[in-house]
C-alpha cells in the first residue's frame, strides 16, 4: 500500500509542474534540459542549443554581437603610432526627378519612331498599358522605367536636383548596441 501511494504522489507533482520552455529557442524541453552560462547568466536550454551554445568556455558567448575585438598582445615588437584616419569627405547627395512634361516628350518620341505600342513595348521591356499610360500623362514613370525610355528613344526624362550635402553619422569603435537600439532598427526596417 505504502509503495502504491509514494508513485502516485509522484505522478500528481510531475502533473503539476509546468512544462519547461528552451530560454534562446522557446522549444519545449523533453527531460530536465541543461543548463549553461550565457554572458554571465544561468539559462536553461533545450538538447539542440545545448549542442549549439554548450560548448563553449562559460561567460564567453554571446546571442549580442558586443563589436570588441579580441585583444592580441605582442611582446616581441614595440607598437607603432597608427597614422590618424583621414576625414571621410562627405559626397553630395544629388535627387533624381522626372521633368514635368514627361508624357509630352514620350508621346512625340513615340510618333517619330512610327512603331506601334506593341512593339515598343517589345523592345523597350516595358508592357504596352504602361507605355500607354506613361505617353498619355496618366502614370509617372519610376527612374529605372525613365532611364530605358531615354536609352531607347534618346531623350532627357530625369533632371537631376541640387547639391545637398547630408552628414554621416559616426559611430564610435567602442559602442555597444543595446536592446532599444536593435529593436529600433527593426522597426525602421519593417516601415522601408
Amino acid at each position: 500500500m505504502v509503495m502504491r501511494f509514494r508513485w502516485s504522489q509522484k505522478v500528481i507533482e510531475m502533473a503539476k509542474t509546468k512544462p519547461k520552455y528552451c530560454e534562446i529557442c522557446g522549444a519545449p524541453i523533453k527531460g530536465p534540459g541543461h543548463k549553461i552560462r550565457i554572458e554571465r547568466a544561468e539559462v536553461l536550454v533545450c538538447n539542440r542549443c545545448y549542442e549549439k551554445y554548450g560548448g563553449k568556455k562559460p561567460g564567453t558567448f554571446s546571442i549580442m554581437p558586443t563589436g570588441r575585438q579580441p585583444a592580441r598582445r605582442t611582446y616581441s615588437q614595440p607598437s607603432r603610432p597608427r597614422p590618424s584616419p583621414k576625414p571621410r569627405t562627405e559626397r553630395p547627395l544629388y535627387t533624381e526627378e522626372i521633368v514635368e512634361d514627361y508624357a509630352e516628350r514620350v508621346y512625340k518620341a513615340i510618333q517619330r519612331s512610327g512603331k506601334s505600342y506593341e512593339e515598343l513595348s517589345h523592345e523597350i521591356g516595358l508592357s504596352m498599358n504602361d507605355l500607354r499610360a506613361i505617353a498619355h500623362g496618366h502614370r509617372e514613370p519610376t527612374i529605372k522605367e525613365a532611364r530605358r525610355l531615354e536609352k531607347y528613344f534618346k531623350i532627357t526624362l530625369i533632371e537631376t536636383g541640387g547639391e545637398e550635402i547630408m552628414e554621416k553619422k559616426t559611430i564610435p569603435k567602442d559602442y555597444e548596441p543595446t536592446l532599444g537600439d536593435i529593436a529600433n532598427i527593426k522597426i525602421r526596417k519593417r516601415k522601408k
